[in-house]
This record gives C-alpha cells, sequence and structure tokens, in this order.
C-alpha cells in the first residue's frame, strides 16, 4: 500500500512538474524571464486562469485550443506532462529510495527538457544545467555517495567533449560543435560518474550515426553544412545509461574481449 501511494504522489508530482517545464521550453527560448506573470495563451496573450492550466485534462477538456481565441495548442503540453509523470513514476519504481527516485526524477527531467529544446530551438540553456546540477550535487552528499567517481565523470565529459570542440572548429573554421554540448556532457557525467559519462560518450555517436540513417531511410535530406542538433542524441544515450548502465558495461567488455 506505501509503495503505491508513494508511486502515485510520484506520478502526480511528474505531471505537475512536466506542466512547468512547459513553461521553461516555450519562455527561455523566447528569452521570457520564467518568472514574469502568469501564464498566457501564445496566440492571443490572454493571461490563463487555473481551470485552464489543470494539466493534460485541460487540454483535453478544451479540445486542444484556447478557450479565448479558439486557436490550437501544441499536442506537445498534454504530451510532455505525460511523459513527465511517467518518468517519475519509473524513478520510483527502479530505485530503492526516495532520495534515489528524486535524484534520478531530476536527471531524465534536465534530459527531457534539454532534448526538446535543443531539437525545436538549437538551444541548449546554462540556466537548466546549472540548476539541475546542483540537485545532483545536493542528491549525491544526502546519499553519501562517493563524489571523486561524479567530479571526474564530469571532468572527462567536459574535456572530451570540449577537445572535440576545438577540433572540429579548428577543422571547419567555424564552431561546428555547440559548446553547449560540452556543457550538457560535463553535467551529464557529473551525475552519472565515471562509467556513465564513458557510455554514454560512446552511446551517443552510435545513436546519432542510427539517427542519421533513419532519416535518409525516411527520405530526409542530411546534407553537408546543415546543423543538426547533438543534444537529443546525447540525451537519449545517458537515458540509456542511466537505466542500464551494468548491461551495457558487460556488453562493452563482451565486444573488446571478443
Amino acid at each position: 500500500m506505501y509503495n503505491t501511494v508513494i508511486l502515485f504522489v510520484f506520478t502526480i508530482f511528474g505531471v505537475v512538474f512536466g506542466s512547468f517545464y512547459n513553461v521553461v521550453l516555450y519562455r527561455i527560448p523566447n528569452d521570457i524571464p520564467i518568472s514574469k506573470g502568469r501564464s498566457m495563451c501564445a496566440k492571443c496573450g490572454h493571461p490563463l486562469n487555473a481551470a485552464d492550466l489543470v494539466p493534460i485534462f485541460s487540454w483535453l477538456f478544451l479540445g486542444g485550443r484556447c478557450r479565448y481565441c479558439k486557436d490550437s495548442i501544441s499536442a506537445q503540453y498534454p504530451v510532455i506532462e505525460l511523459v513527465t509523470g511517467l518518468l517519475f513514476a519509473l524513478a520510483w519504481l527502479t530505485q530503492p529510495s526516495i532520495i534515489g527516485a528524486v535524484f534520478y526524477s531530476a536527471l531524465w527531467s534536465m534530459l527531457l527538457i534539454v532534448a526538446i529544446m535543443d531539437f525545436k530551438s538549437m538551444l541548449i540553456a546554462e540556466s537548466v544545467l546549472a540548476v539541475f546540477s546542483v540537485l545532483f550535487l545536493a542528491c549525491i552528499l544526502w546519499l553519501k555517495q562517493p563524489i571523486t567517481s561524479h567530479l571526474l565523470g564530469g571532468f572527462l565529459g567536459f574535456g572530451v567533449y570540449l577537445a572535440i570542440y576545438l577540433i572540429a572548429k579548428a577543422f571547419y573554421k567555424k564552431e561546428a560543435f555547440g559548446f553547449g554540448d560540452v556543457e550538457l556532457m560535463a553535467s551529464i557525467g557529473f551525475a552519472l560518474g565515471l562509467r556513465g559519462s564513458v557510455e554514454t560518450m560512446l552511446l551517443s555517436f552510435y545513436i546519432s550515426v542510427m539517427g542519421i540513417i533513419i532519416m535518409k531511410l525516411l527520405g530526409k535530406a542530411v546534407k553537408s553544412g546543415i546543423e543538426i542538433p547533438f543534444g537529443p542524441y546525447m540525451c537519449i544515450a545517458a537515458f540509456a545509461a542511466s537505466l542500464f548502465e551494468q548491461p551495457i558495461y558487460d556488453l562493452y567488455i563482451r565486444l573488446i574481449k571478443g
């Protein structure tokens, strides 16, 4: 009974946080302060009241349209709320403690926000990484985990991706690899520790190659010189590494040994 109640609470909190993440995803790319005033319709600018802001249900009851201007509202809003709720539930189901579940809820929240923001706006916000990194540190200290592995993971992720950033910039004579990716890898490496950092870096390149192949198979043009956000691939890789760190490690060892 206790576990069921906590699972329900985590899921509801996830849905509510997902509603806030929608605000973050809209305001940061548009240079609107997070704390600035009430939420409003992105189309007509009318302030939204409490009945318009109930996660998932308001969108469903309004038929995906603004109550005031009747313009359509992106399905992204309920989808983000639902996905965040499921991620929070998964965190509780896979972790042995509430703080552990909070840690992974925060990690997966960061990955979700970054992946969508980078995909839609080619932007990785330093403020988002900073806030979640502080949460990671608090959870790591609370759980009394060895901080050394996390620091090494952060430094390794930052160092490797900084080298890639500098080499790419020197080769192409322009910024061909975003510095936001460097900062994201540092944050992911700090959260997952040394082994998780290595796994994420390796997986992210495999996943990006698979993504490009899939786009080509679907007939989407992938031309040289066209910017492709790398952040979503890193976030998918980090999510996989956080859930399946040991199996991924075992697979790499088997491949190395032949």
